[in-house]
This record gives C-alpha cells, sequence and structure tokens, in this order.
C-alpha cells in the first residue's frame, strides 16, 4: 500500500518523518525547516524524550523500510501565527498492525494545544490506516493525565474500553475504533468538513491544460444520482485495482486516493448545494471513471490529471481535508 508520505487536511499537512529526517533532527532540529517548508519553534521537541523515539524509529526503519508511513509523522500549521507554516507536534502509529491492530499517538507543541490540531491530524491518520486492507481496530493508550487526547479520542468516536476505577489502576486509558464502525461512519462526517460552494462565475483553478476541454464536456452532462457516481467511482477503483496485477503500469493506489477524493465530495453534497457545485463535483466524478481524457488510465501517470482535477474541485469547494497525495 501507498506510504502516502503527504497527508493533508483543512489546516494542516503530516508529512511521514523519514530517516533523512530523523537524522537531521537528532543533528539540529532547527535544520528540519527547509524538510518540512516550515518554521521550527525554539520550543521543539513537544517532549525531552522524544531523542529515544527518534533513534527507535530510525531503527526500525533501517531493518524494515516497509514500515514507512506506519510510524512518525510530523504536523505542519499550513497558516501559524504569523502567516506562515510552522511545525506544532508529533502523531504517528506504532508500527504495522499486529493481528489487525494498531496504536495511535499524538503530541503538540504546548502552545498549539486546544486548537483541535491533535485531533484533525489524528483523525486524518486514522482514516489513511482504517483504509487498508487488515486493519480493524485502531487503538490509544492515554494516561489519565493527557485530558485533552483523551477528549479528541472521544470526538473522534473511539470508544473507551474500560471505567474509572480500571483505568485508575493501569494508569492509563484505553481507547479503540473499530473498522465496522468507522466504514457506518459517513466519510463526510469523518472529516467534519462542509462543502463550501463558489458563485457560478468563479473559475476553478488547477485544472490542467490537458484536461479542460473534457472536463468543460463533462460539466454540461445532466446531473446524474450522486449515489449512481458514487458506485460508478467505486467500481472504478476495483477495475483499477485488479488491471494493476497484470499490469504493473496501474498506478491503483492512487486511484484508490482519487475514489476517496471523489466518494467524499459526492456524499457531502446536499439538497442545498448549488446545481452548479453538484456538477463540478461530477465533472470531477466522472473525469475519473472516464477513458476519454487526455492519458491512458492504465499507462504510467496516467491518473495524474484525474489526481489534479478532484484535487482542483475540492480545494475549489473548500474541502483541502479530501485532497489525494499525488507526490
Amino acid at each position: 500500500m501507498s506510504s502516502a508520505r503527504r497527508l493533508v487536511t483543512e489546516r494542516l499537512v503530516i508529512s511521514t518523518a523519514t530517516a533523512q529526517h530523523l537524522l537531521v533532527e537528532l543533528d539540529d532540529p532547527q535544520k528540519l525547516g527547509p524538510l518540512l517548508g516550515a518554521r521550527v519553534p525554539g520550543s521543539w521537541p513537544p517532549h525531552p524524550e522524544d531523542q529515544t523515539r527518534l533513534r527507535e524509529t530510525m531503527a526500525r526503519l533501517h531493518g524494515a523500510p516497509t514500515e514507512l508511513g506506519w510510524l512518525m509523522r510530523y504536523v505542519v500549521l499550513r497558516r501559524g501565527p504569523d502567516g506562515h507554516a510552522v511545525l506544532i507536534g508529533r502523531v504517528g502509529l506504532e508500527g504495522p498492525a499486529v493481528e489487525g491492530n494498531v496504536r495511535v499517538y499524538c503530541a503538540l507543541l504546548p502552545a498549539f494545544s486546544g486548537h483541535g490540531y491533535g485531533r484533525e491530524a489524528a483523525g486524518r491518520l486514522v482514516d489513511w490506516a482504517l483504509d487498508h486492507p487488515g486493519i480493524e481496530r485502531v487503538t490509544s493508550k492515554p494516561p489519565l493525565a493527557q485530558e485533552g487526547w483523551i477528549k479528541a479520542l472521544s470526538e473522534l468516536s473511539f470508544r473507551r474500553d474500560g471505567d474509572d476505577v480500571s483505568d485508575a489502576d493501569r494508569g492509563f486509558a484505553h481507547f479503540v475504533r473499530h473498522r465496522d464502525d468507522w466504514q457506518r461512519d459517513s466519510l463526510a462526517l469523518r472529516r467534519g468538513a462542509s462543502l463550501v460552494p463558489q458563485a457560478a462565475t468563479v473559475p476553478i483553478a488547477g485544472i490542467p491544460t490537458l484536461a479542460r476541454e473534457v472536463f468543460d464536456r463533462l460539466l454540461r452532462e445532466p446531473l446524474f444520482d450522486t449515489e449512481d457516481l458514487r458506485r460508478e467511482v467505486m467500481l472504478y477503483v476495483d477495475v483499477l485495482a485488479n488491471a494493476a496485477q497484470d499490469n504493473p503500469s496501474v498506478d491503483h493506489q492512487l486511484g484508490r486516493d482519487i475514489g476517496r477524493t471523489c466518494e467524499g465530495l459526492l456524499i457531502a453534497v446536499t439538497q442545498n448545494t448549488p446545481e452548479h457545485t453538484r456538477r463540478q463535483i461530477q465533472a470531477a466524478a466522472r473525469y475519473f471513471v472516464t477513458e476519454e481524457d487526455g492519458d491512458s488510465d492504465f499507462e504510467i501517470g496516467g491518473l495524474d490529471e484525474d489526481a489534479a482535477v478532484a484535487n482542483a474541485v475540492a480545494e475549489h469547494l473548500g474541502r483541502s481535508d479530501l485532497l489525494c497525495d499525488v507526490n
């Protein structure tokens, strides 16, 4: 599966910590700035014992490079107090699943706590983890003193396994998010954001030149039922996955991410969504599932413009949390 080195939410960029990041941080945390495209506060890191976690993570990456994405990530606030990107914390998973289980953690600098950033970062990472086959549950075991993190887990629909007495005996709480529950929740609710329709006269920035003619034609199609479109999108994701078994040129992982972006936009449509906004979302979904676009989806790089179209529409409608990773 893709390591999704860069996850994006409405306010954050969540970047996977590579061996290069870890080596640089162990030498001088301030040198992380250029790698992350963000200012590193003088109060970094969140915890004094973080160097131990850094060394442990680096050892695991050297021993099993495929664990990239399942370990530590940096949380960057895209617009900090001074208007520029700033590194605010870490979020991560404690390794690939063991018997379908993986554990999530989060640590923010105190100055950035209490604004929902931890919930936003962890929620996006939990979505990413549970979207992988074989992951049945995500857990967390926060110390009882971490009241903010405990509140965030509850807001992310984690269930508390235990009571005040058992938690007091252990010294920590135990939370779990089951895959079945996660799948029953709508994508729009999980991401916690609504569409922000623009005026019909506002152009959509970011549509590739190669895609513009087809996209404009798709905008003029009659409106389809959104549930039918969702099924069509998910069917095409399966088509790409099946094709990838015989053709390594097919980037089915990117196809899956584009499908999630389109699905998220379609789920967010309500009876109050303007017709021109529905057409924009429909055109993005139809562009993904049609073979009449610029490049064949079954060739190397063939899905790049599909991703660019889906991302452009999501960004245009205020859903940057749904952007798919194209790096």
